[in-house]
Order: structure tokens, then sequence, then C-alpha cells
């Protein structure tokens, strides 16, 4: 066999490959990107709502399987966010359309309304993809924040461009997953395009194979949801007890005068109105909980858990020294 030949074969095979990775990878065939995707939309109204006053809405248009030339094939007066995904390897890429761009900059900088016939077209500037790297954050975060629900990646912008530089490892022909969102502020609407390399999640394809689907994307209730969310609740729970939280006895709080906290040195006393070391105020994360009394066993300081904290407020301001 010559080397040409070798090289097609090799090149044949490669081929194959990836035109197998890519049927796997078809978003109906990974129901926990379903899932995912279909957390997406709230996530990322939790996060746009804090950006503006402007009232935000986002809809799942739709999840497809695609390649890198469709879609990060920018038109003009489009962004790009350029986004690494450091435990994957990998590059995801947001695209604003330039509707959108225009609404999310207007709300960002505290625009009141949207005209009901909409905003006047123009030209996208520097300052517009700067503004527009704010979003990209947010949406990060939000898909950050979704793909925990079955997978631990960290998302991170890097730059905004008008033209996607495509990584060497990929190319045009490689197969990608495609959502593509609507985002609207006051009736107007744009859309965003969250473009993954379908190599990017193959290290993970298994789990999202293999993930409880919750509800499917359009809405409708799957034959196994109530068993799926009895899951997530207990797994959810689990982790919650395993989380770690600062926990707190305090004596007494009052408060005191600059000028005498600067006077402290070694050996100053500090006196509390308190006439009992009895009762302790237990808090756990800053959050009261409950009144204890203190005691000792061995060499060591005790609380015993007497009663709830009681929410009073002149028991809240006896406890004080108010």
């Amino acid at each position: 066999m010559t080397v040409d030949a070798s090289a097609k074969l090799l090149a044949a095979h490669k081929s194959l490959e990836r035109a197998l990775s890519a049927g796997q990878n078809r978003p109906d065939r990974l129901p926990g990107l379903q899932v995912i995707f279909g957390q997406l939309p709230r996530v990322m109204v939790e996060e746009l709502g804090n950006v503006s006053s402007l009232p935000v809405k986002v809809r799942l248009l739709d999840l497809s399987a695609s390649t890198l030339g469709e879609t990060c094939n920018l038109p003009p007066n489009t962004y790009a966010g350029v986004v690494r995904a450091e435990r994957w390897r990998n590059w995801l890429y947001f695209i604003s359309d330039p509707k959108l761009t225009a609404l999310f900059v207007e709300s960002a900088l505290g625009c009141e309304g949207i005209p009901p016939d909409g905003l006047a077209k123009r030209r996208l500037t520097k300052t517009d993809a700067n503004i527009l790297r704010v979003m990209f954050r947010r949406v990060a975060r939000s898909l950050t924040h979704a793909f925990s629900l079955l997978v631990d990646v960290q998302l991170d912008v890097g730059n905004v461009v008008d033209k996607i530089e495509i990584e060497p490892q990929l190319s045009t022909a490689s197969p990608v997953i495609t959502a593509r969102l609507s985002v609207e502020y006051f009736g107007q609407s744009g859309i965003l395009t969250i473009v993954i390399p379908q190599v990017a999640i193959e290290p993970v394809r298994d789990l999202l194979a293999t993930s409880p689907t919750g509800e499917a994307i359009t809405g409708a209730p799957s034959s196994s949801r109530l068993h799926n969310d009895s899951t997530w609740s207990k797994k959810l729970s689990e982790e919650i007890a395993r989380a770690f939280i600062d926990l707190n006895g305090v004596l007494e709080e009052r408060p005191i005068a600059l000028g005498e906290v600067q006077r402290f040195a070694v050996g100053s006393v500090v006196e509390l109105t308190s006439t009992s070391l009895a009762r302790v105020r237990l808090d756990a994360d800053e959050i009261p909980l409950f009144w204890c009394e203190l005691g000792k066993r061995d060499s060591a300081l005790t609380l015993r858990i007497e009663d709830d904290f009681d929410q009073n407020k002149e028991t809240v301001d006896e406890f004080y020294g108010l």
C-alpha cells in the first residue's frame, strides 16, 4: 500500500469516527443535556434580571446538531464571546445577534423602556462589545449552574469578537450542539446562540446519555418524572448535608465607640453587661438558631440547646443589652 493510500485510509477512518460520534452526541440521544438546557432559561432570567430594571424573558427555541462552519460564520454586525471550558480543555461560543446586543446594551445602560416599533438599527461598536461581555459572563454563570445538575464545569468568558477563529484541533466540519434562546425585553426579542463542540462533551457523554430526563424541553412531563424528582431531591439533600457552615456561640453583642476600640491593648478588659454566662446564642452561618446553656465537660466548654431562638424584639434587645 502506498503512503498516499495509507493517508487516505486513515483520513477515511477518522471521518467515520467523527460521523459515529456526531450521531451518538445528537441532542435527542442526550436526555441529560435536554434537562440542562431546559433549566437554563430560568437561571438566565435571574442572572440577567440583576443587570437592569427592565423585565426580561428567556425561552429555549431549539437544541440541535450542526457544524462549526454552519454556526460560527458570523454575519455582519454580530458579536460572539469565546468561552473556555477548562475541565473539557475546549472552547464554547456564545453568539448574540445584532438585535439582542442592542437590547441588552440599552437595558444595561438604564433605558426605562423599549419603543413599540423596536430600536433603530445602528452599527455596533467596540463599546457595545465591552458591555455585551457582561451578558456573556452572566450566561456563562447560568450555564455553569445548569450543568452542575450533572457535570462539574467552569466556564470563563475570553474575548468578544466579530470573527471566530476556529481552534487548531477543530475544523468547519466539526460537529457541534447548538442551542438557540430568545431573550426578550418589553416585547422585543433577540437571539442568543450557544455553540458547544461535540468533542468537548465526549468525556461526559455517558453521564448526559443516562441521566434522568425530568421534563422534556416541550414542557410535557415524562412518565418517570416523580421517580426522577425524588432521585434528585435525595442527591441534593445528600450534597447539602455534606456542606460546611460556620457555627458560633455568642455570649453578648453590644455597640462600642470606635475611640474605645482604638485604645485596646494587650491586657485591656472589656466589660459585659450580662450578669450571667449561662445563656448563649448559637448562630449557624450568622443566622441565630437556638438559645443554649453554657457548661463544661472534662477540659472543654460545652453548649446544651435549650430553646429555639426567640425572634421577639424585647428578647433580642435584652440579649444585645439595648
